[in-house]
């Protein structure tokens, strides 16, 4: 687990700093929408294009052509939220001008955002932040499309420091016995925990055994207020393992005694966090500027990923979202380059399949007017604009082999 040991004391400090508003970052980790943490305006959202922008010629290698005139969209840019970050570098890099299509940041979130999107004329086109929201809306009745990816993964199962070794299994991830038979904490529908609940599922531990542990009156689970009475629970021995968002698990691990038994992401690898949100009717009416949108992502996705061996891209990235989102570098550095989350355009229609499987398993969609247990989420998924703009990209750079990983990647989770 060196990875999460790694900058372990730093990020502590640096996350410290943010403590008031890291449930905003902490968002795809609960079943909340993080945009419901965003609903007033930050001047920071609403920067022009021209504040931090450097020459497309110096990211793609390519002059900006000239293209047809397209319907600007409005997109949500929650106040603060870096895990947005692949829409900061698209904005503030240029990519978006460059593809002729205007994007309005908008500051709108939760369940007003969702209105906004499914009224014919509301003022929002994309949400970026959240998903088991967009689902709870599905079953109200929304007629909501996934597009995109935004994040995946980013969810731990912690414990008191020391005691992580007799949670992990020999064959399997985790020691299913000892999981089943421990204390466990966390808040009603963490990911994590759903995650978790489903990798036992799948191995084998029946829905009566976790029944009986759920059990409120008699079972083994203490549900928290939020993410930090979880950590002081398990630091005081009142329960033995916790579900956090990864970005908590390290935030306390030092000042709790905590450590990290396993990432939720090991369990069910790239399982869906954030998704990008429109309506069919907006998808449909707007077409050819969801491809350009979805084209200028990629190339900011792909300058992101450049980062990861490029120090001078690297510091490029980090200056422009530090900047656009008032963090400090150094944070910023940590979050997007520590491990702390990933980023992900892809649709994913099979992590989104499995994740409302999960969560559906677990209770998080009781009382909607749907049974998600039958319905087939797919039919809400759209992944058509993500794929013009991809195969666009590789017609016109047929040898850019992360453009062909990418169509890889598409194949195999969009069946």
């Amino acid at each position: 687990m060196r990875l999460f040991k790694k900058n372990g004391s730093k990020l502590g400090v640096l996350l410290a700093g943010t403590i008031l508003t890291v449930s905003v970052l902490g968002g795809c980790g609960t079943a909340k929408s993080v945009a419901d943490e965003n609903d007033k305006t930050n001047e920071n959202t609403v920067n022009t294009v021209e504040d931090n922008k450097t020459d497309i010629t110096e990211n793609t290698g390519t002059t900006p052509e000239a293209k047809k005139e397209l319907t600007p969209l409005s997109v949500s840019y929650p106040a603060g939220n870096i895990r947005v970050t692949i829409n900061i570098l698209a904005l503030q890099k240029g990519y978006f001008e460059a593809e002729g299509i205007k994007v309005n940041p908008v500051a709108i979130g939760g369940n007003n955002a969702l209105t906004a999107i499914n009224e014919e004329n509301g003022e929002l086109d994309i949400l970026t932040a959240g998903f088991v929201a967009d689902v709870q809306a599905i079953g109200s009745g929304y007629d909501l499309a996934f597009i995109a990816g935004t994040a995946v993964e980013g969810g731990a199962v912690i414990t008191k420091k020391g005691n992580a070794e007799k949670y992990r299994g020999t064959d399997l991830i985790l020691n299913l016995d000892a999981v089943t038979s421990a204390k466990l904490g966390f808040s009603r529908n963490e990911a994590a925990w759903i995650i978790t609940r489903q990798y036992l599922l799948d191995n084998g531990i029946s829905e009566d055994v976790i029944a009986s542990v759920e059990n409120e009156e008699t079972g083994n689970i203490s549900y928290y207020e939020d993410q930090t009475a979880t950590a002081q629970a398990v630091q005081k021995g009142a329960v033995d393992l916790g579900f956090l968002p990864m970005e908590y698990a390290l935030l306390y691990a030092d000042a709790y005694d905590l450590e990290i038994v396993t990432a939720a992401g090991d369990l069910s690898p790239n399982y869906v966090c954030c998704r990008e949100v429109t309506s069919k009717k907006r998808l449909s009416d707007k077409f050819d500027s969801f491809v350009a949108y979805e084209t200028a992502r990629i190339k900011a996705f792909e300058y992101y990923k450049k980062g990861e061996t490029d120090p001078a891209v690297k510091a490029d990235v980090v200056k422009t979202v530090s900047e656009y989102s008032g963090k400090e570098a150094d944070y910023v550095e940590t979050y997007l380059y520590g491990g702390v989350t990933k980023f992900a355009v892809d649709p994913n229609t099979s992590g989104i399949r499995n994740y409302v499987k999960a969560a559906n398993n677990s209770g998080v969609f009781t009382g909607n007017a749907v049974d998600f247990g039958s319905y087939d989420i797919k039919q809400n998924v759209n992944t058509t604009a993500y794929k013009q703009a991809l195969d666009g990209l590789i017609e016109k750079n047929p040898d850019n082999a992360f453009y062909k990983d990418l169509l890889t990647l598409y194949t195999e989770s969009n069946a």
